[in-house]
């Protein structure tokens, strides 16, 4: 009997390595896959940093090449400026030679109607002198009073004739000065004119050119603008990236910790638990020896029934270890199973002592395990009533926290109706 007592706690602890390994495979799978959610957020992070330092990059690029073009439309308008300055300078030069053209008309004008007019006058005088031919001129010689005034009057007709002559030939001689100025600044204007006209063929290239380098620092700008509009969302989705790594190490911190204090309280709870099927197993060994179980009111029971039923060893333990606790009192709620116990709660303290997690409740129960009929039933077996649990311990007969009144009991399975019977113990 000992022997399989021993067989059934290594099978117990066999299953109890099993689940412990099944734990910390879950939580280091769980680890991991926490572990790769924060390395998949921090390469996203480092992926959109290195495009951000990139849009940078260009921006600068951008920038640069931005300040080049508008160095050359500084220079450029620079040199519109000069040529606007000279545009100006001819103007009014223009405007002052374009003065002296019209006073040279005018001057022109006076000199040929002064000649006109000196020439209309020379011809009256030598009409005057010659309209009578030769007889008028030698009359003005026979009536001189003498020769001396005949001589004087000669040389006053000669010197009257070499006026008219010099006076003619200087205003002649005007005329053709002024005409000369007139020519001569007319010339200048043309060449003013053409002057300015290749300066304003200068000035339209060059506003061309200003406005064409212009049109490409707009573009330059633009391009800037659109990637510094970019690097504000590469900046935003960066900040936004390292709130979610930061939440998810946050997160991860806290399942650490949580993992650590549920590992910490498994770890008591399975010390506690070795302890308690220490105990247990020592009192259950004893029972299969002596064939009798103390319980905790210090009364005897005999359970050498459990032990020649067939089934399972650890049914037939737990079913054995279910009794020592007869005589204990019932409390709702309750899963001590010294100080007090319902139904449900002795069978999971019970199979708790043995290392099974149950269902807390009685409803649950009836779901767990395998289902068999009463025919089937073994030691260890959950008999299910409606609201009501126990554990099978052989010869029909179940031991269960019955009432208030009664406390732990064994009753006969039959005692109400049965829902189910569940096998959980193997």
């Amino acid at each position: 009997m000992v022997r399989r007592c021993k067989h059934s706690n290594m099978i117990k602890k066999i299953g109890m390595m099993f689940l412990v390994i099944l734990l910390v495979f879950a939580s280091f799978c769980g680890q991991a896959y926490a572990d790769k959610d924060i390395d998949d957020k921090k390469d996203e992070r480092d992926k959109t940093q290195e495009e951000l330092d990139e849009v940078e990059a260009s921006i600068e690029e951008l920038a640069a090449e931005q300040e080049g073009i508008e160095e050359e439309i500084e220079e450029v308008s620079c040199a519109l400026v000069q040529i606007l300055a000279e545009i100006d300078v001819i103007e009014a030069q223009m405007a002052e030679k374009q003065v002296q053209i019209d006073q040279a008309v005018i001057d022109y004008n006076a000199a040929v109607e002064l000649e006109k007019q000196q020439y209309e006058a020379m011809k009256i005088r030598i009409k005057y002198l010659y309209e009578n031919g030769d007889t008028n001129i030698l009359n003005i010689f026979m009536e001189s009073g003498s020769i001396t005034e005949t001589l004087t009057k000669a040389e006053y007709v000669e010197d009257l004739y070499d006026y008219d002559r010099k006076m003619l030939s200087e205003y002649q001689n005007t005329v053709e000065t002024v005409k000369q100025l007139h020519e001569k600044l007319l010339e200048e204007q043309e060449e003013l004119e053409a002057l300015k006209q290749d300066y304003e063929a200068q000035q339209a290239s060059m506003e061309e050119v200003v406005a064409e380098l212009q049109s490409v620092a707009d573009d330059y700008g633009s391009q800037i603008a659109s990637a510094k509009a970019k690097a504000a969302e590469y900046a935003k989705q960066i900040e936004a990236q390292n709130a979610e790594i930061a939440r998810l190490e946050e997160e991860a911190r806290k399942k650490a910790e949580e993992e650590a204090a549920r590992k910490k309280a498994e770890e008591e709870a399975k010390r506690k638990a070795e302890e308690a099927r220490a105990k247990a197993s020592s009192e259950v060994a004893d029972s299969q020896d002596t064939g009798v179980v103390k319980t905790t009111s210090s009364s005897n029971i005999d359970v050498s029934s459990i032990y020649s039923a067939s089934g399972s060893d650890v049914g037939k333990s737990i079913a054995a270890y279910a009794c020592q606790f007869i005589g204990n009192p019932y409390v709702a709620g309750g899963t001590s199973l010294t100080n007090g116990a319902d139904c449900s709660g002795f069978v999971f303290s019970v199979y708790k002592d043995f290392g099974y997690s149950v269902p807390r409740t009685s409803y649950s129960l009836r779901n767990y395990g395998t289902e068999v009929s009463l025919e089937e039933a073994q030691p260890g077996d959950v008999v299910c009533y409606p609201g009501h649990v126990g554990i099978y311990i052989g010869n029909g007969m179940i031991v269960h926290a019955s009432t208030e009144r009664t406390g732990i009991k064994v009753s006969n399975a039959n005692y109400r109706g049965i829902s189910s019977i569940r096998r959980i113990a193997q």
